[in-house]
């Protein structure tokens, strides 16, 4: 698989590890009784974009995110960040918004599904290729004890990957490899929050 499609990837289980957080079962509210700002790393991933063209891959060594969930909150938002990242041997970053909705919450796990919103930019000069989005489930784990809390981003294949508006013509299709635009197929991966992190409960 591609470097770009891992990348992709990548992105996708970060959003879906907040969109996991702020979920929880049969509530139009879900309580927070632990930290309400906070950290999270991953270990990178996979994207494969698929298209007329073949398949590539976005392909990151590493990740970032931090969100804001209040004592009591509808939903959770914040950014992500995949870097270093490579497209066909290109060096990229991404940059990512997301929007976490909550939806059913047993024994300490929350889970959800996260609206993602990103843009791969290339690493020397910060020119946006690829645009990337839709939405991804997964689950978050409260901490417990001196175990961090831990969100995990299921398989997915709901993601679009199309060239950004205003970058030129090929830009992100010829390192993709698809003509125009493509799915997004991102592998399973797991994030660990820094320090204690939020405790989600059923309001």
């Amino acid at each position: 698989m591609s470097k770009f499609s891992r990348f992709v990837v990548l992105v996708t289980a970060l959003a879906s590890l907040f969109a996991v957080m702020s979920s929880t079962a049969g509530a139009t509210t879900w309580t927070n009784t632990g930290a309400t700002s906070f950290a999270a790393t991953g270990p990178g991933g996979i994207l494969a974009v698929t298209g007329s063209g073949g398949t590539n891959n976005l392909t990151c060594t590493g990740a970032t995110a931090t969100g804001t969930a209040a004592a009591v909150f509808t939903t959770v938002s914040g950014t992500v960040t995949f870097t270093p990242c490579s497209i066909s041997g290109t060096a990229t970053h991404v940059a990512c918004t997301y929007t976490l909705t909550p939806l059913t919450f047993a024994s300490g796990v929350t889970t959800g599904s996260a609206a993602v919103t990103c843009t791969a930019k290339l690493a020397a000069t910060g020119t946006p290729l690829c645009h990337i989005a839709g939405s991804t489930p997964g689950h978050y784990i409260n901490p417990a004890g001196s175990t961090a809390g831990r969100l995990t981003v299921t398989a997915s294949s709901s993601l679009v990957v199309t060239p950004e508006t205003g970058t030129g013509s090929g830009s992100c299709s010829s390192l993709l490899g698809t003509a125009s635009s493509g799915f997004g197929h991102l592998s399973e991966q797991t994030f660990t929050v820094s320090g204690s992190g939020p405790v989600i409960a059923a309001d």
